[in-house]
């Protein structure tokens, strides 16, 4: 069965035999199911991008504990930093992950107008946000997040139309948050899991005076 927020894109006359001119932008339920896909589609790139970064910490994790055992204080170092620099960035890539598939799983339940603006207001906040913090550090997703921030703003806009509903961006930005600390807890939680604590380094030698 069709939901409202579907059938509404066109309305019927006082007749009911003549159907006005779809609104701009198309029904609702192609493009919503569009973005869906397409945020999915940076799920799996994300997926595939942690585990490579999961690889490259492996390695580095192992040389460094190397460099600790035979004592290389200054080499430790680099290593620890280098480490430290790509957990930052596997942190980020995981954390987009997990709060991409949260936005899927809560646009999938969207059943009417009144759901709808009440999705996708936070969503865009969300995509907003990941996409400030992951473009600096994959910069090629920059574009794609940013189709499907205008593709969510667009189905938002019409959706509030049709169903007359006013959208509270202060309430939005709220659920926001609270959706992306949600994830930022789950994140931190398998990072523990997934990756080894940082060996404490040796100590550097001391210069004579």
């Amino acid at each position: 069965m069709n939901s409202r927020w579907v059938k509404s894109e066109s309305i019927l006359s006082n007749d009911d035999q003549t159907v006005s001119p779809p609104r701009p932008g198309g029904p609702l339920k192609p493009r919503l199911d569009a973005v869906q896909k397409k945020i999915q589609v940076q799920v799996s790139r994300l997926e595939e991008l942690h585990e490579l970064l999961k690889s490259k910490d492996e390695d580095l994790f192992h040389r460094l504990v190397t460099s600790v055992e035979e004592n290389n204080a200054q080499y430790s170092t680099v290593l620890s930093s280098d480490l430290a620099r790509a957990r930052q960035v596997s942190r980020v890539v995981f954390l987009s992950r997990v709060a991409l598939e949260k936005l899927v799983a809560k646009l999938s339940t969207a059943s009417d107008f009144g759901d709808l603006v009440i999705v996708l207001s936070p969503a865009m906040a969300v995509v907003k946000s990941l996409r400030s913090s992951l473009t600096p550090h994959v910069p090629e997703m920059e574009g794609e997040l940013g189709i499907i921030s205008e593709l969510l703003s667009g189905i938002l806009v019409d959706a509030g139309q049709v169903g007359g509903y006013t959208i509270n961006f202060e309430t939005a930005n709220e659920e926001a948050v609270r959706l992306i600390d949600e994830a930022s807890l789950a994140v931190e939680q398998k990072m523990k899991e997934e990756f080894p604590g940082i060996p404490d380094l040796p100590a550097m030698p001391q210069k004579l005076a």
